[in-house]
């Protein structure tokens, strides 16, 4: 393992209660198979061994969309979406085994997995293939009301399927309205150096060229005219620097949402906040420059099939599960550590074969 820069800034380990909340809410749905089992005329301990994989089917579901960027940590981001998909995928086949075709329940939810955290055009082949095997075993189960059980395995996937497609269109819409509106503020702003420029430079002319005729003739205006010729020098730099300056910054609402972008437009399955945390005020400038440095280098060089970028107020954190470097930083890390440093906090590049991170921490805040 390469270790570019002394320090330590750990993986920011924080469970996504909004995510977790907005998935789990569907599990309400798991009542029906549940009670099925319950009311049954099965003993005791079968109903114990039908209700059991539901409930933990429901537990690791709301878990998983909570941790997913960071758990199991040793994981890379592939490794971490498939060891949740596999848990949910076993504790399905086992409530297939003690409930027969009541586990048909849990096939909607295995394709919001799929559907919701992965780019369309990796989620639609194992989406159709879990609807239709689930459909044809539900199929060959042969049970009186199996014709009901397929709105498990074939209609809700469908409409699951519908609603992710239709969440990422409209992400996707939000992302292209953003990248417009900042567009068109900086073709704005170049009107506005190219305006500025020009009346100034201009009026400098002018006052050079008069200032040339005077200087035998009359020195002492020539030397006022070069005074304010120097100036209008000043205050146009300063107006120029100022506005050039607005166009410079980046924000950081618009850097995460630039960074998904880029990263799922290369391909690379993408764990990124859809906003800034709390109490990142003051670093989100600072923090901006981290994202855009390292998801470029991340999309240029590391040949990563996963991306994680972690967020607090005084941290930020982004991985990949690329092929790594050789430790010589390049002009662009050099440039952010300068940056860094100079904002009283640590950068800390660490790179070997599973990947690379690179990890800023605000010195004297909690890490």
């Amino acid at each position: 393992m390469t270790a570019v820069t002394a320090g330590s800034a750990g993986p920011v380990r924080r469970f996504d209660t909004t995510a977790s909340l907005l998935a789990s809410v569907w599990l309400v749905i798991l009542v029906v198979p549940v009670a099925t089992v319950l009311t049954g005329d099965d003993p005791w301990w079968q109903k114990v061994a039908g209700t059991v994989p539901f409930i933990a089917f429901g537990a690791v579901y709301a878990v998983a969309f909570g941790v997913l960027a960071h758990t199991p940590a040793r994981f890379s981001t592939r490794g971490r979406y498939l060891f949740w998909l596999a848990l949910l995928a076993a504790l399905t086949l086992v409530a297939a085994v003690t409930t027969g075709i009541g586990s048909a329940y849990l096939v909607p939810f295995l394709v919001a997995y799929l559907a919701f955290p992965l780019p369309p055009a990796r989620s639609i082949a194992p989406v159709a293939a879990i609807t239709v095997a689930s459909s044809w075993a539900v199929f060959i189960a042969g049970e009186p009301y199996w014709p009901g059980f397929l709105g498990a395995t074939l209609v809700s996937p469908v409409l699951v399927y519908l609603i992710a497609m239709a969440s990422h269109r409209a992400e996707r819409e939000q992302q292209l309205a953003h990248d417009l509106d900042q567009t068109r503020q900086r073709e704005a702003m170049a009107v506005d150096v190219h305006d500025l420029l020009g009346h100034s430079l201009t009026v400098v002319t002018l006052k050079a060229e008069l200032a040339a005729r005077l200087v035998d003739t009359d020195p002492a205006a020539a030397k006022a005219e070069l005074a304010q010729i120097a100036g209008l020098s000043r205050t146009a730099l300063a107006e120029v620097r100022a506005t050039v300056t607005r166009i410079r910054q980046p924000d950081l609402a618009g850097e995460l949402a630039g960074a998904r972008r880029a990263l799922e437009t290369a391909g690379i399955a993408a764990s990124v906040p859809e906003a800034s945390p709390a109490g990142a005020g003051p670093n989100d400038r600072l923090f901006s420059w981290v994202v855009r440095e390292a998801v470029t280098n991340v999309v240029r060089h590391s040949g990563a099939t996963g991306c994680t970028v972690e967020l607090t107020g005084h941290s930020v954190r982004v991985h990949d599960d690329g092929h790594g470097f050789d430790g010589v930083a390049g002009n662009g890390l050099q440039g952010l550590r300068t940056r860094v440093t100079d904002a009283g906090g640590t950068l800390t590049v660490t790179s070997d074969a599973t990947g690379t991170t690179v990890a800023v921490t605000m010195t004297g805040e909690p890490s």
